[in-house]
């Protein structure tokens, strides 16, 4: 049978790095993919199993998920599992159905997803041509263990939940109406993930791009022929070059610099060639976090909705426990998934911002550069790296509805706080 997207190939490197998030994207269902080893490199490839299985997978879970909560929404409310009252049960209905509908969608998009993921590797193969990829061990070590420190706290979650809302009732009955309800929200948690992972990529390469840019620094930090006026004070630097050694230079407020030769004349064509080379290189992750807010998780945005949307619920529910004097157990319990929710939040947001601070240095090395004095073909290539970083900013979203930094955790914070404002009005003017 014909495959439905062509082979993948990637190095062994970066096949190492990434192969907990193969095996366990797989195993939800996120990631319907066969790979083997073909000398240097591994192959990736569509497996018709794994497709199947994970249609399954979805299919089956979500309908186990939809015909559970319908059982309950019939149970008398003396007795039911979560439906207790008008107000869990529109709650209760209304996260089901969310979880349901981002499980469905992902799975209805497995392919255009995989393209995606095919088109990402490539370029970042081609970046890799440019500047090999580094320390994959390092990489393969934090996936695992954010992977199991990920999948450890929410099985907690998880427990305490049933066995807090099982408590004096039937807990086979509980699992046999929401445990597959459970499973879902596992494999929207392991989206998440799977996206962490993305935007990890993205940041190696740039961490790569800023030590190769460092090190070009080093070689051309050359005379430092650049007066540094204090408007102030009038400090000059003046040149020093001895016999091609490191000598110090005094200033008149007491303070030292290191100051290097200049670089040789060929030296000087290597360095902008390699610089030309790093501006292929940053274009390159440009095209990669283009893919990323475009096309790579188009469920996202409503994953963060999710988020917002139990952000608000779950304070609520929160604070009306303490004000009404409910069970220490329950407020604990809100206060768990409560913190959970910000997890969840903070694994999409926080890759996201350090991938943006860890550009900022890309930018700060290249303004530094610009300041020495070096020839010609140096001058011409950091022109044009600094003019990449003008007209394009590296920004992540979810295809373009929102930016994702650290600047949306103060904008759902705010939401937050105005509906929980609503809410309280609401409640009681009800009274």
């Amino acid at each position: 049978m014909k495959m439905i997207v062509e082979d993948l190939y990637i190095s062994v490197p970066i096949f190492e790095a990434i192969q907990p998030l193969l095996i366990t994207s797989r195993l939800f269902g996120l990631f319907p993919i066969n790979y083997k080893k073909n000398g240097n490199t591994y192959s990736l490839q569509w497996s018709n199993f794994y497709g199947i299985y994970s249609y399954s997978l979805s299919v089956g879970l979500s309908f186990l998920t939809v015909t559970g909560m319908i059982a309950d929404i019939k149970t008398d409310p003396r007795h039911s599992l979560r439906m207790t009252d008008v107000k869990t049960r529109f709650v209760t209905c209304g996260d089901i159905s969310i979880v349901v509908v981002i499980v469905v969608f992902s799975t209805l998009t497995l392919h255009l997803k995989i393209k995606m993921f095919w088109k990402l590797m490539n370029i970042l193969n081609q970046a890799d041509h440019i500047i090999p990829f580094k320390n994959p061990k390092r990489i393969k070590k934090a996936s695992i263990i954010f992977i199991a420190a990920v999948t450890f706290t929410t099985g907690l979650i998880y427990a305490y939940d049933i066995i807090l809302k099982a408590r004096g009732k039937s807990i086979l009955a509980y699992i046999k109406y929401y445990f597959a309800f459970y499973m879902l929200y596992s494999i929207v948690i392991m989206i998440e993930v799977f996206y962490w992972h993305i935007i990890l990529l993205v940041k190696v390469r740039i961490s790569l791009l800023n030590q190769d840019l460092a090190k070009v620094r080093d070689r051309t930090n050359v005379s430092k022929n650049v007066i540094l006026e204090d408007i102030v004070g009038k400090v000059y630097l003046s040149k020093i070059i001895v016999n091609g050694e490191k000598i110090t230079n005094r200033f008149n407020n007491g303070r030292t610099s290191s100051i290097d030769p200049y670089v040789k004349s060929e030296e000087s064509q290597n360095i902008g060639k390699w610089l030309l080379s790093l501006s292929i290189f940053q274009d390159k992750i440009f095209e990669a976090t283009s893919i990323i807010n475009n096309s790579m998780e188009l469920c996202i945005h409503v994953i963060m909705l999710s988020c917002l949307l139990h952000l608000i619920v779950t304070p609520y529910f929160l604070l009306t426990g303490l004000f009404d004097g409910a069970d220490p157990f329950y407020v604990i319990l809100q206060t768990v998934w409560l913190l959970g929710h910000i997890g969840r939040v903070l694994i999409i947001v926080e890759p996201c911002q350090i991938c943006i601070n860890e550009h900022k240095k890309t930018a700060n090395l290249i303004c530094e550069l610009l300041t020495y004095e070096a020839e010609e073909e140096v001058k011409k290539a950091l022109t044009i790296l600094s003019l990449q970083l003008s007209y394009c900013k590296l920004n992540f979203s979810s295809c373009g509805f929102f930016k994702i930094n650290r600047s949306l955790l103060t904008s759902i914070a705010g939401a937050v706080t105005t509906y929980l404002v609503i809410l309280f009005q609401f409640n009681n003017t009800a009274q």
